[in-house]
């Protein structure tokens, strides 16, 4: 195939290869960092390594050096084992799942019709960007580059949050910040012309455009981009019951929250009061904890999330009005009105109360509540 006739990458797959190439690392590459740090014995490390690999956790190189497993003084082998591959997630959590609600969270147009019937507060979608012959009942639907440019030179207000409707890791965010003409104009880029839009951004993909939703001042202090409240629910016999609440924290640079993007920040918060616990950040292999936020040096130690309360109180709609799907994850934003849910999840990652508390997923407790849905692997 010759470059003139080579098919563009979307963003959606360039960031797939960018996120999937986070855990890739030279695995002699991380034994030498590990055996320089903790004066271990590097063949001891390896075997460790592949242990961890093999056993019922399945974590990779990468997770255990991420983790610090090799550290013999930080943790009991108890707590190591607590310790859960991402790559496991699947395995584990569809068994306490009716699978037939997958499409009600996967498909986030369809997610934002179903809480709007709740009066669910979140952003408000104001067209959907779909080249196919589907039709989005009550939205305005845009499928090439002149009605992209009509509708973005028509008077709508910027700045305007574009997001992949089936995505996952914040794959293919952008913010739109203007538009003229010839162009549209995206935060961190160069303009970029509408045909280039649909074939470097859109590709063959479904994508929102939604009003960008603010956040409240406290967060204001650490960074302009959304940040959002990642809650861990779990439907047991004595009701929901969320174990963990992490603060996403997005760098000045990055349009989107997820911990893969370089610069971002997860804080672990404590789940009755809305208190921010640690502040963990990444350089190379190693998770870092602040004592505070290092693009701003604020303080955040300490201090407690605005309208804490009604944050919880948003989870709990949220999750009941999703209760056949036992185990989920919300992301909630905080603005100075009130929370805004961002996004229903079915089923969300074990890795990120990981990093933000520093302590392994499957404690006695959440071995529990699988085991009573049948899993065999925890």
């Amino acid at each position: 195939m010759t470059d003139a006739t080579a098919k563009i990458e979307d963003v959606v797959v360039r960031e797939t290869k960018a996120f999937e190439a986070k855990d890739k690392a030279n695995v002699a590459d991380l034994i030498v960092h590990v055996a320089r740090k903790s004066g271990r014995n590097p063949l001891a490390i390896g075997r460790e390594m592949v242990r961890y690999r093999l056993g019922k956790q399945g974590l990779s190189p990468a997770e255990y050096v991420q983790y610090g497993l090799y550290d013999t003084d930080r943790y009991t082998r108890e707590e190591r084992d607590a310790f859960i591959a991402a790559a496991m997630h699947g395995k584990i959590v569809w068994g306490c799942m009716d699978m037939s609600w997958w499409e009600v969270a996967n498909d986030k147009w369809l997610s934002s019709v179903f809480l709007a019937g709740d009066d669910t507060p979140q952003p408000e979608t104001l067209a959907v960007i779909d080249r196919s012959p589907r039709a989005f009942q009550g939205t305005h639907r845009i499928d090439g580059p002149a009605g992209l440019r009509d509708f973005l030179t028509g008077g709508v207000d910027f700045p305007l949050f574009c997001k992949f409707n089936n995505g996952r890791w914040s794959l293919g965010a952008t913010v739109i910040t203007g538009a003229e003409a010839g162009h549209v104009h995206l935060k961190g880029q160069d303009p970029m012309s509408y045909d280039a839009f649909f074939e470097e951004i859109v590709g063959d993909n479904v994508f929102l455009i939604q009003r960008f939703v603010e956040n409240h001042s406290f967060l204001k202090q650490y960074t302009p981009n959304t940040a959002t409240v990642r809650m861990v629910n779990m439907w047991r016999e004595d009701g929901l019951w969320s174990p963990h609440a992490v603060l996403k924290l997005p760098s000045s640079q990055n349009v989107a929250d997820n911990f893969w993007r370089s610069g971002n920040l997860l804080c672990q918060l404590d789940v009755e009061t809305g208190e921010v616990l640690t502040v963990v950040g990444r350089d190379g292999p190693d998770l870092v904890r602040h004592d505070a936020h290092p693009e701003t040096g604020r303080r955040i130690l300490g201090e407690r999330l605005p309208h804490w309360e009604a944050v919880r109180a948003l989870n709990e709609r949220v999750a009941a009005l999703h209760y056949p799907v036992r185990y989920s994850t919300q992301d909630i934003a905080i603005t100075e009105a009130g929370p805004v849910e961002i996004e229903f999840n079915f089923g969300g990652a074990f890795e990120l109360p990981q990093i933000a508390g520093g302590r392994g997923f499957l404690t006695r407790e959440v071995r529990e509540f699988f085991r009573s849905y049948g899993s065999k692997i925890v």
